[in-house]
């Protein structure tokens, strides 16, 4: 173990050196584990990381998610998220609503940009096994966003801006032994983008996930692996160990930047879970709470 995060320690440095800025994101546990998901996907979670994830739940589960600080800079600030099974181990269904507000991306602090812009995310999900140790699975996210004006050359325009569309995500989970591997191709559908952009762009995630026992989770995810003119990809890497039956300490790296978290039962079937993204994250806070029952 030792050995495990002095190697994670020394990636994440490398990392922070040549990674570029990164933006909060979303999963309080996810988050704490450097936004190394892809592959673990075995949560309420999965409804953003990875769907087909959702052929594990064994129990319905309810997740909330709070960003304590920062709320003006970064996004997925608030978040809502539930699962369910169909059959357990087989398939499962899921929903989430996400409030966002990410007005540093809108060039607010420029002459050119949004003001007061907001997007809401609600998101159904279905994640089912296609054979034993495969599974697949799907996203349908629905996106509002509005803004209260545009500043053009430092000036104020009095319109309101809204829009919307429907983005689509695949995502693909399988296990060998110990192992564990996971595709999301998000917005698969190359949804129009809003605000007067052209399209989204598909955004390949591949990851990795390595259970060594029954306490330990290692895992790393890559982020844009099939990058376009502009855009680079990045990386994350995460650990995750039961220190008791009731406590899991958490550390990681996303795109640059250290994260750590901790989860600690409350009850039986709560646990609350916390989450310090550091460096360019701006000592973020993310604070949760994951229900089974």
């Amino acid at each position: 173990m030792k050995k495990v995060i002095g190697i994670l320690a020394l990636f994440s440095l490398v990392m922070g050196l040549i990674a570029p800025p990164a933006s909060a994101c979303y999963g309080v546990r996810a988050m704490g584990m450097g936004g190394a998901f892809i592959a673990v996907a075995d949560d309420v979670n999965t409804v953003y990381w990875n769907p087909a994830g959702l052929s594990n739940i064994k129990a319905t589960e309810i997740g909330l998610q709070r960003m304590t600080n920062n709320r003006d800079s970064f996004n997925y600030i608030d978040v809502i998220e539930y699962v369910t099974p169909l059959k357990k181990g087989i398939s499962g269904i899921g929903f989430h609503y996400t409030n966002n507000r990410d007005t540093d991306y809108f060039g607010i602090s420029s002459d050119t940009g949004f003001a007061d812009y907001k997007s809401k995310w609600f998101t159904l999900s279905y994640g089912t096994k296609v054979a034993d140790n495969f599974a697949v699975g799907i996203n349908v996210r629905q996106v509002k966003d509005s803004a209260s004006e545009e500043i053009i050359n430092g000036v104020g325009q009095s319109t309101s801006y809204s829009a919307s569309n429907t983005g689509i995500d695949l995502g693909f989970l399988g296990t060998a032994g110990k192992w564990s591997y996971g595709m999301l191709v998000q917005d698969a559908n190359k949804p129009k983008a809003l605000f007067g952009r052209d399209e989204m762009e598909r955004n390949y995630r591949p990851g990795i996930a390595y259970r060594p026992n029954n306490k330990t989770i290692i895992a790393a995810d890559v982020y844009n692996a099939k990058p376009t003119e502009g855009s680079e990809t990045e990386y994350s890497i995460g650990l995750e160990h039961k220190l008791s039956n009731n406590v899991r300490a958490r550390i990681g790296n996303y795109h640059g930047a250290m994260t750590y978290g901790a989860g600690v039962k409350i009850d039986k079937n709560i646990e609350l879970n916390v989450a310090y993204l550091s460096g360019n994250l701006g000592g973020t806070t993310l604070i949760g709470l994951q229900a089974k029952y």
